[in-house]
């Protein structure tokens, strides 16, 4: 019958190129699909019970599936036809209590009614071309929204690292002639040039398109260097981390502010870092997948939280002249405690709208960006960088005012200043994947305490090596009360100030 059919209209539109041929060869193929698949439902409805609840037909030209699948059943259900190289895993939360019929097909020439001249113009104005056979599934009850988004793999046509996307056929999307991407997207993990595997959120009819417009994505050579120097780059990162821990530990007074900031700036940083590097491909394993990508919301968000602090601390302690001490407690309540909200936040809206699943990203166990959760994180890191500006901004200009050199070389000496405090107070400017290298080389290599404290520990081990030279000279600035690197350098311009009044 529906064999009969696509003969019949494969030899009558054997020689049309014409756009509104195809368009309505198109249409018109699915039509008759449509009507085929409630036929094979309703065939289901009269024939299937509890004794015979499966029945599997095979064609010249179509395979199908039709069976009785219960919410309870041991296993999901799984239609597989391998000498196509296809297979629909449907999970059994999708099924109702009671049962819900199921009809699955393959199509073995349907995709080549459709593989004319004519490329089909997809909702992103790229050209693309049916890359593989077309599948469909449709169930009674038909379900409002699937629980379990469905899989399926496609054995791709052609082989090729040409840009491919999971499509299906609506009748009501004009745009794109019939086919659409919503709510279906590539499984890249399991995706290679020879065969695609798609997870979509509703049921119809099913194809890979591939993109013919010449933007492909990276090779995977590419691919592997980038992940190469992505892992060089944290691990670097993190022992960065560890030594500024340890050294800011034996080193300085942990019970100081800035130590207790530059501290736990470092222990949420390389928290997430850790966790990134341990469990960022681990897609297979949704529930722990979640949790990952929750963790390192967190503690990401709780490492900018921090940089916030700092500049808070560096803005009062340079503008205010203020002692925030007794804050502390505070600040400890706002930069752990706030991450808690904002990524019970992103779970909670995750869970509204397609599950918890959809949190992270089927590529990496990271925030989806498919539905828009990414950019809750991405608003909240723009908003404190922000502030930081803002803040860097007012130091910098109430430093250059606290220091005013007389003399001819005025205007150079005050840029001089603020290009040297730009250098010491911005944490980071820039982040890669060595921030917890540069915590390091800024907060500990260029920490003048924490450089003379070691000399002396040098100096305990090896006296005969190293002579004790320090010299403390009180200034305008009282390095001991602070335990930092910015007392250090005001102290420095102080020293510089009086030079250039007495030369």
């Amino acid at each position: 019958m529906f064999e009969d059919f696509i003969i019949k209209i494969k030899n009558v539109t054997k020689d049309k190129a014409g756009m509104e041929e195809v368009k309505t060869l198109r249409i018109s193929v699915f039509k008759v699909a449509k009507a085929f698949e409630k036929f094979a439902l309703n065939y289901g409805k009269q024939r299937l019970s509890g004794m015979r609840p499966f029945e599997r037909f095979v064609f010249s030209k179509i395979v199908l599936v039709i069976q009785k699948a219960y919410r309870l059943n041991a296993s999901d259900f799984s239609f597989e036809v391998q000498q196509w190289h296809t297979r629909i895993n449907i999970a059994t939360s999708n099924f109702e209590e009671n049962g819900s019929l199921v009809v699955a097909f393959v199509y073995k020439d349907l995709h080549d009614l459709l593989l004319t001249d004519q490329a089909i113009r997809s909702e992103t104005d790229n050209k693309s071309y049916i890359n593989s056979k077309i599948m469909a599934i449709a169930m009674d009850p038909k379900p409002n929204k699937l629980r379990v988004n469905v899989i399926l793999k496609f054995e791709n046509l052609k082989v090729s690292t040409a840009e491919k996307r999971c499509m299906f056929w609506s009748d009501f999307n004009t745009r794109s002639e019939g086919f659409s991407e919503e709510g279906c997207h590539v499984v890249s993990l399991k995706s290679n040039s020879e065969e695609t595997v798609c997870s979509c959120n509703h049921l119809t009819h099913f194809a890979v398109l591939m993109n013919y417009d010449g933007s492909t994505k990276l090779a995977e050579e590419d691919e592997t260097a980038l992940k190469i120097i992505t892992h060089v780059g944290l691990s670097l990162s993190i022992v960065g981390i560890l030594l500024t821990l340890i050294l800011y530990s034996c080193l300085t007074d942990v019970g100081q502010p800035l130590s207790q900031i530059r501290m736990s700036v470092s222990m949420s940083l390389g928290a997430g870092q850790i966790i990134f590097l341990a469990g960022i491909n681990a897609t297979e394993n949704k529930a722990a997948c979640v949790t990952i990508a929750a963790l390192m919301q967190y503690f990401l968000m709780a490492a900018f939280c921090w940089m916030l602090i700092e500049g808070i601390f560096l803005y009062l302690f340079v503008v205010k002249v203020y002692n925030i001490n007794s804050k502390m407690y505070m600040y400890h309540v706002i930069s752990w405690g706030l991450p808690v909200i904002m990524v019970a936040m992103s779970l909670g809206i995750a869970a509204g709208k397609e599950g918890l699943q959809s949190y992270t990203s089927d590529k990496y166990c990271w925030l989806s960006s498919t539905n828009n959760l990414i950019w809750i994180f991405v608003a909240f890191v723009a908003f404190i960088e922000i502030l930081n500006i803002l803040i860097l901004i007012r130091v910098i200009r109430e430093m250059t005012n606290l220091l005013q050199p007389t003399g001819e070389d005025n205007h150079l000496q005050q840029i001089g200043i603020g290009i040297k405090a730009s250098v010491v107070m911005i944490p980071f400017t820039i982040l890669n994947s060595a921030q917890g290298f540069l915590i390091f080389a800024l907060h500990c290599m260029r920490n003048t305490q924490i450089k003379e404290r070691f000399k002396r520990k040098m100096n305990i081990v090896f006296p005969s090596s190293i002579k004790n030279n320090y010299s403390r000279k009180s200034s305008r600035v009282n390095p001991s009360e602070v335990g930092d690197i910015w007392a250090v350098e005001l102290q420095s311009f102080a020293k510089f100030e009086s030079k250039s009044h007495l030369t």
